[in-house]
């Protein structure tokens, strides 16, 4: 039994004691910390491996921090700072066994590093580098417009926000990082077929809500804010209008529908026969109910093809351009009865004989259908293009 105990004791060590051997120490102390607390019967193999794999780590971090001191690497702090956290993590772990007593009577001594003040310092330090290297960026985004450094400047003023909520000015750089990275598209719309638009076609082509389109570093407007120095031009041309003739064509059809019903039985003097019950006989058939129907459709619709461009602004240069294409219909059916039983028509046939013949749409309206139908496409290709 002693024999297995200790067994037990040997291979449960075997791993921190490993974790030490490769230079694993934080790894090596989780899991004799784990391992500890809450223990009311500490082995001494245990405490005296945490000991050894803390002032391993500690040895180690010291050293590592005399050597990035001497260093001017642009991320010196922020590698310090990290090291720092590193060194409180590793020492809450421990404090919380304080005093760490074997079972054996044998006392664990943690040496200690007092991290406030260099921690402080190394906060500042990186939080001025941050800002520092973000103005650098800001310069160089307003003097060549390369919305590349901007985006970059914001995201080292957004590392300072972990270390200090208020920090010098580095709201409003963000707010001009924003401004500097960010692409700006108008959509501009040109009619060049030989139709006028009508007004109300024109405002609610305007409306294309592109604001759900805006993302972290695009925005785009349907109309132009002189606030705003624009990137790109998104130009949506007309180029052709078709409309189609009123038209109504007919077609005669037939149909048969077949229903499946109870009849009841008689004899040869037409007597309905009743079964044991006194109940009439009955039996199931299908009947057949031909019927002839005049069907009518109305149509007229207008085809409108374009084309949108992506243009630099600056250059005038086409970035992207592609046809687009959609069509505003109308169409109705509606119906008569030729010959028939209309209590015994299909549902389709039916449906027709219940509508009506409607007024034409005039090619306002047509337009409206086809200014709907065209901002969904061209939204949808805007997306693409600008992901």
């Amino acid at each position: 039994m002693q024999v297995l105990i200790l067994f037990l004791l040997v291979t449960s060590c075997a791993s921190p004691r490993k974790m030490i051997d490769r230079g694993r120490y934080d790894e090596a102390i989780s899991a004799l910390v784990s391992k500890l607390a809450g223990k009311k019967k500490r082995d001494r193999d245990r405490v005296v491996l945490l000991e050894t794999a803390f002032r391993k780590a500690q040895e180690r971090d010291l050293n590592k921090e005399a050597s990035i001191r001497k260093e001017d690497g642009e991320d010196k702090w922020e590698r310090l700072l990290a090291l720092y956290r590193g060194i409180e993590h590793r020492q809450d772990l421990v404090e919380g066994l304080l005093p760490l007593v074997a079972t054996d009577g044998y006392q664990a001594s943690f040496r200690f590093i007092h991290t406030g003040e260099i921690v402080k310092e190394s906060r500042k330090k990186s939080a001025e580098h941050y800002y520092q290297t973000a103005q650098l960026l800001l310069r160089e985004s307003e003097s060549t417009s390369d919305k590349t450094a901007a985006r970059k400047a914001l995201d080292f003023l957004n590392k300072i926000d972990p270390l200090f909520s208020d920090f010098r000015d580095k709201e409003v750089l963000k707010r001009q990082a924003h401004r500097l990275g960010t692409d700006h598209y108008l959509l501009r719309i040109s009619n060049k077929t030989e139709h006028i638009l009508p007004f109300r076609v024109e405002e609610e082509l305007h409306r294309f809500g592109l604001d759900e389109l805006n993302s972290a570093w695009s925005s785009f407007d349907a109309r132009p804010d002189p606030g705003v120095e624009y990137d790109y031009w998104i130009q949506l041309d007309f180029l052709q209008m078709e409309f189609s003739p009123e038209r109504e064509s007919s077609r005669v059809f037939d149909e048969v529908v077949e229903k499946e019903e109870e009849e009841t039985e008689t004899d040869a003097n037409g007597k309905v026969l009743k079964d044991s019950l006194g109940k009439p006989v009955v039996h199931k058939v299908v009947r057949r109910y031909p019927a002839t129907m005049e069907e009518t459709t109305q149509s007229k619709s207008v085809l409108v093809t374009g084309r949108l461009s992506f243009i630099r602004a600056r250059s005038e240069e086409i970035a992207w351009t592609k046809p687009v294409s959609v069509e505003g219909v109308f169409e109705n059916r509606y119906g008569r009865l030729i010959k028939g039983d209309s209590r015994h028509l299909s549902d389709a046939a039916k449906k027709l004989t219940h509508a009506k013949a409607l007024p034409f749409p005039s090619n306002e309206v047509l337009l409206l259908d086809a200014a709907e139908r065209l901002k969904k496409r061209v939204k949808e290709m805007i997306r693409q293009q600008s992901q």
